[in-house]
């Protein structure tokens, strides 16, 4: 009996010892946009990587669609994500006292599923694209064209949304942590190869006025914020040297244990 006593004794701290050193860290890390841009109905062949971001339809019945990509390579290796939030500035709104003013309307963002130019087209409807940029009608201007003019869902990004978020006034505005969002960025950290960012796009683009402008990362005087990702992860400590000689001390014991009640 004394010696189960000890053996218990043993196990049970060898064990609270081992959970100890496997215990996960948490942590937060946010990343904002490195690339950005906006697709515009109305000038099918211009790029705005220079720009605001635009989303949404306008009030002369234009379409507009935003894109951004973040750069996960400063996640530590083996990180498990918990937890992810996008998030997005308006920093203006249809003028209320044209045609029908604004309209206020679901965001979606969708995991872009190919990959796009961002170009550096300037002014508020962008300019005549250099090679490569993104524009309504193709992804790499005088290269490769969208599936359909603006990205077509299911081809050139996912079919579902990642999260959608209800977009009014001016101000911050946020897409909460949801399994579809976690699993976006598990899969970027496994293959960085195919991340390729987020289209924002209005679910209600038939209305004019559900148009907005987003600060991008050439927002003038950086007063707002480009898109950002918060990224909540865990790390699983790799047991020490302290640690598996507990385990293995405690094995052997029990061997031995076993051998005299035998």
């Amino acid at each position: 009996m004394k010696t189960n006593g000890r053996m218990t004794s043993l196990m049970r701290g060898a064990f609270v010892f081992s959970a100890m050193v496997s215990a996960a860290s948490a942590a937060t890390i946010t990343f904002s946009a490195v690339a950005d841009t906006s697709l515009f109905e109305s000038n099918p062949d211009f790029d705005l990587g220079g720009t605001t971001l635009v989303s949404g339809t306008n009030q002369m019945y234009s379409r507009t669609r935003a894109l951004f990509r973040f750069d996960l390579s400063t996640m530590p290796a083996g990180a498990v994500v918990t937890a992810a939030q996008v998030s997005l500035v308006v920093t203006r709104k249809p003028d209320p006292d044209q045609h029908l003013g604004p309209v206020n309307t679901d965001f979606s963002i969708y995991r872009l599923l190919v990959s796009w130019g961002e170009g550096t087209g300037i002014n508020a409807t962008g300019s005549v694209a250099a090679a490569g940029s993104a524009t309504w009608n193709q992804r790499h201007a005088g290269a490769i064209s969208w599936g359909n003019p603006g990205g077509q869902r299911g081809l050139d990004y996912a079919g579902s949304p990642s999260a959608t978020s209800f977009v009014g006034g001016v101000g911050n505005y946020a897409w909460g942590s949801n399994p579809s969002l976690v699993e976006d960025v598990q899969a970027w950290q496994a293959d960085p190869s195919q991340n390729f960012g987020y289209i924002l796009v209005s679910e209600d683009e038939v209305a004019p006025g559900t148009g907005r402008r987003f600060a991008s990362k050439e927002q003038p005087g950086g007063s707002a914020l480009p898109a950002q990702l918060t990224v909540t992860y865990s790390l699983v400590p790799e047991p020490s040297v302290a640690g598996l000689c507990v385990l293995t001390v405690a094995g052997l014991a029990l061997r031995r244990v076993r051998r005299i009640n035998h």
